[in-house]
């Protein structure tokens, strides 16, 4: 009896114990948590953390996650959280410095009318940020998307950044070339954005005011403006360039400095000046002139997210970029500056003498006769490196500059017509958030600029080069159907236009618009299959591929349950004849 009544008496202090520890102890004990992914996905970075503890004034941070939305998926539930766990880690790194206010808004409630007064996307249910701090304006993240996660901890950043900095970046603009028609809405989104402060051609010196320098085929400028952006170069300045072999928005600028290539090999990069770019899978169709068809241009290049690099600022939130007759870019010999692809063409894609592509009487021709090399060329590009002057004796009779820097920062793109208004329009926002997006990383703080994306897994190689074997051979059965639909579509509404009258119209029965119209419906028949025909393989390979993932673990687990029925079978057995 007295042993079951110490034993009953053990196992009550240690049960009282137990919940003392839970509801005393364990909370005052320091948290740990341990990233066992590989990139690091569930740290953050030391310039991140950098950033945080130059915080000079508590902000507020209101996470608006609607939970359970009827129009949320899954996956966006669980990104839900996955934002909701970094923005905790940011929390707990500022020490004191962020009061972050997670809110699930109720529809119809205030909380869901507060979201919507500050701009924030409720299509699939709120899932977005606002920032606030004393005295200064707010600032809002629209909506998280799963496909930003690699910029998730930038994305952040930046706004904790923007919080303290919310005056507009300085960025100098000299160009060769006038944009005030041909680029006049890119210009205004820039004003919008930053101050803009347009630079004389013939400059001696940039203002160190200028937080990053914009300069426009500077072929173009005079020599005492290249000696200009050198220097400032040099001295630290974040520069975008945009150099082109062929201009169109420029055709009447004079392209008679010949220091530009000497200055492109000091800073470590090169680009041929008498070669532009054409590539039969991502040439669009364009208008040869006035009244004319529309044909497929080899020059004028639609750029899908597959040309683009997924986990850099500069194309952040884009999904196409046009450029045309560009040129493309690569390291100079003996380069030690690293240079990142932003834009890339595809595989079937040439350098072409632009004498030739003047000359030609058709662009079918081009895209029929040139040969593919195989690789990928660069039509943009970050470059981060050491650079050199290539004015080493100085400017006519100045003492010389600055000879050389351990490292700049620049982002060039071999095309100038990337900004015009008339390619922006064809895909909206595309080409011009591109340029803003990288004008505002270069302007960023330095802490924030150091902050990198996180890939957060590597695609299958093997999958990736079926896709683009798929879209190879469907573009190259497809051009000539493309073609036809498209001079077909033409005829059409000239013999069938379109009508504002409001009362009923006859008909057309004519023969020739039957005979279009059955040819408008053959056509998309047609390029249907070809596309079925082209990515068979691809699916069939994915098929593959889900089958090994999927059926594997059902089977494992019905071997399991085999092996453990034959281990109590085998333990029953002796005890039956025994």
């Amino acid at each position: 009896m007295g042993s079951a009544f110490r034993a009953g008496m053990t196992l009550l202090v240690i049960s009282l114990l137990f919940l003392a520890l839970n509801l005393v102890w364990v909370p005052k004990l320091p948290t740990a948590q341990w990233d066992f992914s590989q990139e690091k996905i569930h740290t953050l970075s030391p310039a991140t953390r950098q950033l945080l503890a130059s915080l000079e004034s508590p902000l507020d941070l209101y996470y608006f996650n609607t939970l359970h939305a009827p129009q949320k998926s899954q996956a966006l539930e669980r990104y839900g959280r996955r934002v909701e766990d970094v923005l905790k880690a940011f929390e707990k790194a500022a020490n004191g410095m962020i009061n972050l206010h997670i809110i699930n808004p109720a529809p119809f409630s205030e909380d869901a009318y507060k979201a919507s007064l500050f701009g924030l996307d409720d299509t699939q249910g709120f899932l977005g940020l606002i920032g606030t701090r004393a005295g200064q304006g707010a600032q809002r993240i629209e909506a998280f998307r799963p496909e930003h996660e690699s910029l998730l901890e930038y994305e952040i950043s930046h706004l904790i950044s923007k919080l303290g900095h919310p005056e507009r970046a300085t960025v100098g603009l000299l160009s060769g070339l006038s944009l005030d028609k041909p680029g006049s809405e890119l210009l205004a989104l820039m004003r919008e954005q930053f101050n803009v402060v347009e630079l004389a051609a013939n400059i001696a010196q940039v203002p160190p005011s200028i937080a990053t320098l914009m300069v426009i085929q500077p072929h173009a400028l005079p020599e005492r403006a290249l000696y200009a952006i050198e220097q400032s170069v040099l001295k630290g300045t974040p520069l975008m360039m945009f150099i082109d072999p062929v201009s169109e928005i420029g055709a009447d600028a004079v392209s008679a400095n010949a220091r530009m290539e000497g200055l492109l090999n000091a800073w470590g990069i090169q680009m041929p000046e008498d070669k532009l770019l054409i590539d039969n899978l991502y040439a669009s169709s364009a208008t040869p002139g006035p009244g004319m068809p529309r044909v497929l241009h080899p020059a004028r290049l639609h750029l899908p997210r597959q040309a683009m690099a997924t986990t850099d600022i500069s194309t952040w939130g884009l999904d196409s970029v046009i450029v045309s007759s560009s040129g493309a870019l690569s390291l100079a010999p003996k380069s030690r500056s690293l240079l990142t692809p932003l834009l890339l063409s595809s595989e079937q894609s040439a350098l072409l003498n632009a004498k030739r592509f003047a000359s030609a009487t058709t662009f079918d021709s081009l895209i029929d006769e040139t040969a593919t090399s195989g690789q990928r060329h660069v039509i943009a590009a970050r470059v981060e490196g050491p650079a050199y002057s290539a004015f080493p004796d100085g400017f006519k009779g100045q003492p010389p500059g600055l000879q050389k820097a351990e490292l700049i920062q620049m982002v060039v793109v071999a095309d100038t017509d990337l900004l015009a208004d008339t390619l922006s329009q064809a895909r909206p926002n595309g080409n011009a958030q591109f340029v803003l997006n990288t004008l505002d990383n270069l302007a960023a703080p330095d802490a924030l600029k150091r902050i990198r994306p996180r890939v957060m897994h590597q695609p299958l190689h093997r999958l990736d080069q079926m896709r683009d074997q798929a879209a190879q051979a469907y573009r190259k059965n497809s051009v000539e159907l493309e073609r036809r639909l498209e001079q077909t579509e033409q005829a059409w509404r000239r013999l069938n236009p379109l009508h504002t009258r409001l009362i009923t119209q006859a008909v057309d029965t004519s023969t020739q618009l039957q005979a279009l119209n059955k040819e408008r419906l053959q056509l998309p028949i047609e390029l249907h299959a070809f596309k079925a025909q082209a990515y068979a393989p691809v699916q069939r390979f994915e098929r593959q591929l889900r089958g090994l993932i999927i059926v594997p673990l059902p089977l494992l687990l019905c071997l399991i349950a085999w092996l453990l029925f034959l281990h109590q079978r085998r333990r029953r057995t002796p005890a039956i004849f025994h």
